[in-house]
């Protein structure tokens, strides 16, 4: 997603900012009041949103990063007189906003606090801007033969804690283990930095920390529950795969890479999956767990990668569709070898349960948050799919061996046990006055 410009007739188009990578998006744009000057909400090769830049609209090398140079940037605006730009970025744990004076000033944080404030409207006479205040929780839920069941209370956990401010990747907040007899799942409850992962035991409902003091933005833990993989980020945002012992035997491996590196996950024997980006494209990997032996899976580059089924053939990626030029679908690719296949377009989020007898998909919209399984056939190890392209839930909806589930399912062992994030969000519109 770049910026362009274009006449009212839509002709005479210009690039005005293109990403460097090929997963790169500038989602927001902000032309200054003097038409100079184009402010850019960008999100970056990982799926993450980074700081705003500043950039000529006519073109040329003056770009400049405004706002904490660390933190997420997710939506901006002028000042009237175009001497200020106005972001909100998150710098720690929460979104405020922040202001800049341009175009050699330093970044000021304007509001702070408990709550959160995401999105600015400016005043005509630029004394006053409107924003949304607020909070958000997540919680995460379990569905068992005796209904439904809380079990997290406290801070973030599930999806929210994983994703945050990421994209399409980031689904995976919780994880049951092979025999379905323990949950891991991420949780960010305010006294550490970012979220940690957690393991609750199904039966009991014990709970402990897996890796106290290590915070990630992604998991997997290994088929005889004696290894977590996990990516995290340095300082500069670079992140990169890390594996450790579940019973803290011995110290997090930090698996050392000149690519940058993420979503690990292990397959049946023991090798970690994950994915890398090189000089702006995202490949498939394979490697084994102390990082030796390191292999593409595929010659060709994909976007995301998301999970993989129990039995260790397929992995679901985000990939460019061969048959239509500048469409991207989803695609369980062999992890052997062999042709890719289109699951549904670039929307919908696929997964198999801890057994390997269903998939689990929804397009992680307001208007349907339902979950379709569909069982899987354990010759090809996929369900039975249309002979049309999956392009909404109404597709789904038209199988005859789809199972419904009321929920947006994280991560789940059968139809009748799995889990859920349920967010609760209070905000409101508030006039914030300028000093």
């Amino acid at each position: 997603m770049a910026v362009v410009s274009t006449d009212l007739g839509r002709g005479q188009v210009r690039d005005v900012y293109d990403p460097p990578s090929e997963r790169g998006m500038a989602h927001h744009s902000y032309l200054s009041p003097d038409g100079q000057w184009v402010l850019i909400v960008e999100m970056e090769s990982h799926g993450l949103f980074v700081p705003c830049r500043v950039v000529p609209f006519r073109g040329g090398d003056e770009e400049q990063i405004v706002g904490p140079p660390d933190g997420m940037c997710t939506s901006g605006a002028w000042s009237p007189d175009g001497k200020w730009v106005y972001l909100t970025a998150k710098k720690g744990d929460k979104f405020h906003i922040w202001r800049q004076r341009f175009p050699k000033g330093q970044p000021e944080q304007v509001t702070s606090g408990t709550t959160e404030e995401e999105g600015i409207a400016m005043a005509a006479d630029g004394k006053s801007f409107i924003t949304s205040v607020g909070t958000h929780d997540s919680m995460v839920w379990i569905h068992d033969q005796s209904g439904e069941h809380p079990i997290s209370s406290e801070g973030e956990a599930g999806r929210l804690a994983a994703s945050g401010t990421r994209e399409f990747r980031r689904e995976k907040g919780a994880s049951f283990s092979s025999d379905g007899k323990k949950l891991y799942y991420l949780l960010a409850n305010g006294q550490t930095t970012g979220a940690e992962l957690w393991v609750r035991e199904v039966a009991t409902g014990k709970v402990e920390r897996v890796l106290p003091g290590y915070s990630m933005d992604d998991f997997s833990v290994s088929r005889d529950g004696k290894q977590v993989a996990f990516a995290r980020a340095d300082e500069s945002g670079r992140y990169s795969v890390w594996v450790a012992p579940t019973d803290h035997r011995s110290s997090p491996r930090h698996i050392v890479s000149s690519a940058s590196e993420d979503t690990p996950t292990f397959l049946p024997d023991g090798d970690v999956v994950f994915r890398a980006v090189e000089g702006g494209s995202s490949f498939l990997y394979r490697m084994h767990a102390d990082g030796s032996d390191r292999r593409r899976v595929s010659l060709d580059h994909i976007l995301d990668f998301t999970n993989l089924s129990p039995d260790g053939r397929w992995a679901v990626v985000q990939a460019p569709d061969p048959n239509a030029e500048h469409t991207y679908g989803i695609f369980a690719l062999p992890v052997e070898g062999g042709a890719p296949v289109r699951l549904c377009v670039n929307i919908c989020i696929p997964k198999w349960d801890a057994r390997g007898d269903f998939m689990y998909m929804n397009f992680n919209v307001q208007s349907d948050p339902s979950s379709y399984a569909l069982p899987i056939r354990h010759g090809p190890g996929l369900p039975d799919l249309p002979s049309t392209v999956i392009s909404s839930t109404e597709d789904l909806k038209k199988l005859k061996s789809v199972v419904v589930m009321p929920h947006l399912v994280d991560s789940a062992f059968s139809p009748s046990l799995y889990v859920y994030a349920v967010q609760d969000i209070h905000r409101n519109l508030y006039r914030i006055r300028l000093r």
